[in-house]
């Protein structure tokens, strides 16, 4: 095996430290053509370092999310944009849930303002910053807490969640992935149970109303018949989690930055379209 140049290095440097990069803001940060960058990514691609998408690179698939660490340092001023943006729109009094992740956490930062909220989380870290805000009424679950991620999730969690009906539910996504509709088995909706989620193609048609912070126009995104958007999470525990909290919200919310779309993720939450509201940075 050949060693990586040191163009390479840096490219995964980069994806190490943004997730995705563009060939075309490659091409121009080491003033090279994109050719070369794209010679560049096969290359990378062929070790395992890195994988393709249309028009640029991201790090490669994982069944696993990295460490809360490494996560909240990155894309740290468009989860901000986005955080803000989400935190405008909360109502003074509301009761609220809040998922786990890293954007979660900023939008606890930005809730200090308001005159009384209830929040029930199983972030931890969202929950110790609420801790600063003596008018916000903070409940979590019992558990064991994850160390490397920062939350407490499972069956327990879910149950605990479905003893609280909320305003606003507030969740985040490992990833953002198109499926295909033949590949979505509708189970008999008179044998799904009610902890199930019932999919299938004619719930998978609609539109997602789109709040982008990056001066992208909002408004109604429409979701192709063949192919359905999906909020998606690496574990099944953390992926039911998701659904307690948006079966017990009247308003159901996603936020999610950019590189939501550039990455894979194997446990179905939701489709997009259900969502009342999906915060996110640029979108291309």
């Amino acid at each position: 095996m050949e060693p990586l140049n040191i163009r390479q290095q840096h490219i995964v440097e980069l994806l190490n430290q943004q997730e995705y990069c563009s060939i075309d803001d490659l091409a121009s940060a080491f003033s090279v053509t994109t050719q070369t960058i794209r010679r560049d990514i096969n290359a990378l691609c062929d070790l395992g370092m890195a994988r393709r998408h249309h028009g640029g690179v991201g790090l490669p698939g994982s069944l696993s999310n990295r460490s809360y660490v490494t996560r909240q340092v990155t894309h740290q001023a468009e989860k901000q944009r986005i955080a803000q943006a989400v935190v405008r729109e909360i109502p003074d009094g509301s009761t609220i849930f809040l998922g786990i992740g890293t954007t979660i956490a900023a939008i606890a930062e930005h809730l200090g303002h308001l005159q009384s909220l209830r929040v029930i989380t199983n972030n931890f870290e969202a929950a110790q910053i609420l801790t600063r805000f003596p008018q916000i009424e903070t409940w979590m679950p019992g558990g064991r807490i994850r160390c490397n991620d920062r939350d407490i999730v499972g069956d327990t969690v879910a149950s605990f969640f479905g003893q609280f009906y909320a305003d606003i539910g507030i969740i985040g996504c490992a990833a953002v992935s198109h499926i295909s509709a033949s590949k979505l088995l509708a189970p008999d909706p008179a044998k799904a149970s009610g902890s199930e989620t019932v999919l299938g193609t004619a719930k998978c048609l609609g539109t997602a109303k789109y709040l982008c912070t990056d001066n992208l126009p909002a408004g109604d995104v429409e979701i192709a018949s063949v192919s359905t958007a999906f909020a998606m999470e690496y574990e099944l525990r953390e992926a039911k989690v998701s659904q307690a909290i948006l079966s017990g919200s009247q308003q159901t919310w996603l936020v999610a930055n950019r590189t939501k779309w550039q990455r894979k993720a194997n446990a179905i939450i939701a489709p997009l379209h259900s969502f009342d509201r999906v915060f996110s940075g640029d979108q291309d």
